[in-house]
């Protein structure tokens, strides 16, 4: 019997976080009492390919690693700046910022200052309860 996955799993909460996060646990044990997570069925792979995306996605949205960007808070500041009908760089530029630090923030290799912070509220209209989350 054929097992049926959605095209992509979605993790709504921490709850959820939780109860996939454990499968995951159950998945990597079996592939270990195997031998190898390639002994796992094709179903049990395809589970646990789907459940690791959903993890990271999830994770790097609601517990980025220090100094890196919530994905939820980098979405937003790209959807106020499509809004506004900006290119990056005029977005930057209105912030008072160059280019390649907005562009930074955006990709995580540069940490968000108050003044960032600030700037995305008040020039971009990124809401504060996402820049502050």
């Amino acid at each position: 019997m054929k097992i049926l996955f959605p095209e992509k799993m979605i993790i709504r909460n921490e709850k959820e976080y939780k109860q996939y996060e454990a499968r995951v646990e159950e998945l990597i044990e079996r592939g270990t009492i195997l031998g190898d997570m390639e002994l796992l069925s094709e179903e049990d792979k395809a589970e646990f390919s789907m459940l690791s995306d959903a993890l990271d996605e999830y994770g790097r949205a609601y517990h980025p690693l220090p100094g890196r960007m919530s994905t939820l808070l980098s979405d937003a500041i790209l959807n106020q700046v499509k809004e506004k009908g900006l290119r990056q760089k005029d977005a930057a530029r209105m912030m008072g910022i160059s280019a390649t630090m907005f562009s930074d923030l955006l990709h995580g290799r540069r940490p968000l200052s108050f003044d960032i912070a600030r700037n995305l509220y008040k020039v971009l209209g990124v809401p504060a309860e996402v820049v502050l989350s």
